[in-house]
């Protein structure tokens, strides 16, 4: 197996679900990274908190630290299209050296790869390119890629489905938060809204939720202006779903958990969220069983997972309203299969992206040879 630097420059569920990932395919992988971010528990996964500011002299002065670690693959991990200055010396480190192959998984498009965007020249020059889902990759048609050899495929961001929340109860608002959730069947809809406007299609698609179920909104609207709130409100009553709908305010893991545990179902359907973001949606729902409701769009991200109507529910993104009136038209959300007791019997539909980045890994290392 190769020897892996897995450059990122946090150390957060995404790199470290990665590092764990590739540890368990018995690759040796150092984790290079920030000042600070190495966890108490390394799992025997090497650190590297070096870059304070990830800046160009930073990464000229590990240099040499890097070419006696001899590594075979260097890979790079961009949470969004940015690149800083570090980042860049590291992989012109790995172009220029011929036994080291120069890896990328780019996680997000957000800002397009134009002709002054580094992370062009990165893809252009990377021997290995990897995105989250398909949509992603077809971005990356019409650069100028200098190799004929690169290889791409779709990683997506691990899901770790073996990181449970603790089971603790910290006070007496915990128990009553508890003891209001069995009140009435509810929908759970993260709650993202930077202000309230009653036109947008977020605020009618909770509407439209609240119409049928309790809705609760898991999130805060601390940041929004009193008379916001209160015009929220008067907007809800107007509508009869005055006392249909809650936030939640910030909840600890553990009532994360039972919140969406107790819940008729996760409403992700329409929501405007990185592939990252999607998976950690992903994992607490899967975690606590609990009855997705997504969009054809998210369904790009793990996309063996999804079976419509079956372990979940699949709303056209072209048209969510019509879809959501007709779900919300039946009897009841509940499904006939457990997308969490599926993948406990079966973990090829987790490990098969991570079997694409070895064969790549491994096709690329023979073009070295």
């Amino acid at each position: 197996m190769a020897k892996i630097i897995l450059v990122s420059k946090h150390v957060n569920a995404t790199s470290w679900q990665l590092a764990q990932a590739l540890k368990a395919q018995q690759h040796e992988v150092v984790l290079l990274t920030s000042h600070g971010e190495v966890p108490e528990d390394t799992s025997g996964i090497e650190f590297m908190g070096y870059f304070k500011r990830w800046s160009l002299l930073e990464g000229l002065r590990i240099i040499p630290g890097l070419f006696g670690l001899q590594p075979q693959i260097l890979h790079i991990l961009l949470e969004d299209d940015k690149m800083n200055p570090a980042q860049m010396v590291l992989s012109t480190f790995a172009k220029s050296h011929p036994t080291c192959v120069l890896t990328t998984s780019l996680l997000n498009i957000r800002y397009g790869l134009s002709r002054r965007n580094p992370v062009r020249y990165l893809i252009e020059e990377s021997d290995i390119i990897t995105c989250p889902t398909v949509e992603t990759l077809g971005q990356l048609r019409g650069l100028n890629v200098r190799s004929t050899r690169q290889g791409r495929g779709i990683l997506p961001p691990v899901l770790d489905l073996k990181t449970e929340a603790a089971d603790t109860m910290s006070d007496e608002d915990d128990e009553r938060f508890l003891f209001s959730l069995n009140q009435e069947p509810y929908v759970v809809v993260p709650f993202r809204e930077a202000s309230f406007s009653p036109e947008s299609d977020s605020f009618i698609r909770i509407r439209t939720l609240a119409q049928k179920y309790k809705v609760v909104l898991w999130g805060s609207y601390s940041h929004w202006s009193l008379r916001e709130r209160k015009k929220f409100a008067a907007w809800m009553d107007e509508f009869q779903c005055g006392n249909h709908w809650s936030v939640t305010g910030s909840l600890s893991p553990y009532l994360g958990r039972l919140l969406l545990e107790k819940s008729s179902a996760f409403v992700l359907a329409g929501q405007n969220l990185s592939p990252v973001e999607m998976t950690e949606y992903y994992m607490r729902a899967i975690q606590s069983h609990a009855v997705l409701v997504l969009d054809s769009k998210q369904t790009s991200v793990h996309s063996d997972l999804w079976k419509n109507t079956v372990n979940c529910w699949v709303l056209n993104h072209h048209h969510l309203q019509r879809d959501l009136i007709k779900l919300l038209a039946k009897p009841h959300l509940r499904l006939p299969e457990s997308l969490s007791e599926q993948l406990a019997e079966d973990r090829h539909l987790i490990d098969s992206s991570l079997n694409e980045l070895n064969r790549l890994y491994n096709r690329a290392l023979n073009h070295l040879r």
